[in-house]
Formats: structure tokens, C-alpha cells, sequence
């Protein structure tokens, strides 16, 4: 039988998830690609992959997805590598130019800045250069390992999962895993759920691991991993997707709110979140 294969996003915040697949007991049973988060969906829609780790927004884009339960990347107050970084104050944005790998962070932009713009917002898509974005438009939406690194003093800097916790009272959810539909999973989620004990008992190593390639202190990134994120899909998580992917349908950034789907059955409080949405 042919091994399963995943897709996993090409950023540090990633690392934890797919540490049991890479230096941990189930390398050998998966095949194992990185690419960035937009990348990892398209491969999902196209068959490409089995199971992606895909932005939370692609679930409502792409048909017949079921998502991996208990598992994601969300941050509850301050994610740090999803920064929208402007030359003028929210309100007065008038164009930001927005990092192509992005998909969800993009999304909760809009959603955001359509209830703190004074202005009509024009987005373009923009390679993850902050000097160059800013020399085009007003703002820059950086997210993942660009925006760990960039350098933003003198600017305004806003954090979106602080402006949506803010909003909401809720964390964030940026991505989780969703397995394509007709795929039988073996072991259903229980690798995934290994994996992520295992990276998550790592993050120590990760951080002096990616610390070279970023050019960032260790323990700055191990702080990064250990308290701007968390990794669980629990009650509050389901809620906040939810709203979201409603507010997201009703300003037409996507086709629908459909209900979420998981490989095993959600709680029962799970249940109740998405079925009535925010109480």
C-alpha cells in the first residue's frame, strides 16, 4: 500500500505538528512535503496530496473536506507572525499589499478592516518583501516566518489575532489538518495526535534547530511556539471558526458556512458550538 500523503506548511509554527513525522516513529509510513499554507490547499483540491494542513479558510472552498479533530494552530491574545504593518493608522488604510501565501490571514483582514477602514480597501497580492510592499501601498500583511523576522519600528503594527480576540473573546484558528474526501485515514488521527505530543515535548530543540535559518534567538522562538500558539482545536476553537467562516460568507470572501465535518465524531459541546454558533 501506498504511503499516505501529507502537506504540511513550510513555517516554524508548523514544526511541532509534523515532528513525529520527521524525527519521530512514523517517518517511515507517511510521505511528507512542505510548502506554503496556499500551496498546501491547492495540492489538497487537486488530489496532489491526502491530507493537508491547510488554511482554515480553504475548508469552506474546497468540497467534501473533513478535518482532523482536536488538532490546529490558533493563538488565544498575540500570534507575532501575522502582523499587518502600516504606514498610517487602521482607519485610514487605503491599500495593503498582502503576502501571497496567505489565505485565512488575508480573510481576517478584510474581515477586520471592514469595521475599522473609513475607506474603500483595495488589497493586491504581493511577494513577502515589507520594504517593497510598503513603497506600493499603504499597508503590508506579513504572516508566518517573514513577519517573525521583520523589522517594523516606526510603523503601526497591528497583530490580527489580538484585533480578533479583541473583537470576539475568542482565539484564533489559522489552520488545521483536513483530509481529502474518500480517504480512509489508517489509525484515523491517532499518528497526528502523537506527532504533535512529540513536537510539543520538543519544542526546546525545534527552536535551537530553526534559530540558524531564522536568525532569531532560541529562546525568543521557543516562546513563540510555547505561548503566542496553541495547538488544540477544543470548544472555544470550534466557536471561533464558526463566526468566522460566518462573517467571512457574509461579506462574500466565501462561498459558504457549511458545518464542520471531522474524520471522528466531535463533543458534544463541539457539537452545540457549531450547530448554534456564538451563544
Amino acid at each position: 500500500m501506498e504511503r499516505p500523503r501529507i502537506c504540511s506548511v513550510d513555517f516554524l509554527n508548523a514544526r511541532p505538528l509534523v515532528r513525529g513525522f520527521t524525527k519521530g516513529p512514523h517517518a517511515d509510513f507517511y510521505d511528507l512535503s512542505e510548502a506554503s499554507p496556499a500551496l498546501c490547499a491547492d495540492r489538497l483540491r487537486s488530489g496532489e496530496i491526502e491530507i493537508g494542513l491547510i488554511p482554515s479558510i480553504e475548508y469552506q472552498r474546497i468540497q467534501g473536506l473533513r478535518i482532523l479533530p482536536r488538532i490546529c494552530i490558533a493563538s488565544k491574545r498575540r500570534a507575532r507572525s501575522v502582523l499587518l504593518v502600516s504606514r498610517v493608522a487602521a482607519p485610514e488604510i487605503r491599500s495593503v499589499a498582502v503576502d501571497t501565501s496567505s489565505r485565512t490571514s488575508a480573510a481576517l483582514l478584510r474581515v477586520l478592516l471592514d469595521r475599522r477602514a473609513r475607506n474603500r480597501v483595495q488589497y493586491r497580492p504581493f511577494r513577502s518583501d515589507l520594504r517593497a510592499m510598503l513603497e506600493e501601498c499603504d499597508a503590508a500583511l506579513l504572516i508566518g516566518d517573514a513577519a517573525l523576522r521583520a523589522e517594523t519600528e516606526g510603523h503601526h503594527v497591528y497583530d490580527l489575532a489580538s484585533e480578533w480576540f479583541e473583537m470576539t473573546g475568542l482565539p484564533f484558528v489559522f489552520a488545521f489538518w483536513a483530509v481529502r474526501a474518500g480517504i480512509a485515514l489508517p489509525d484515523a488521527s491517532r499518528p497526528f495526535l502523537e506527532s504533535r505530543s512529540i513536537g510539543l515535548e520538543a519544542i526546546d530543540s525545534i527552536a535551537q534547530e530553526e534559530s540558524p535559518k531564522l536568525g532569531l534567538p532560541a529562546p525568543i522562538l521557543s516562546e513563540y511556539l510555547k505561548v503566542n500558539l496553541h495547538y488544540e482545536l477544543g470548544e472555544e476553537e470550534i466557536r471561533s471558526l464558526w463566526l468566522f467562516y460566518r462573517m467571512a460568507a457574509e461579506m462574500g470572501i466565501a462561498p459558504g458556512a457549511r458545518e464542520l465535518v471531522f474524520t471522528q465524531a466531535a463533543s458534544s459541546e463541539g457539537r452545540r458550538a457549531i450547530a448554534g454558533g456564538i451563544p
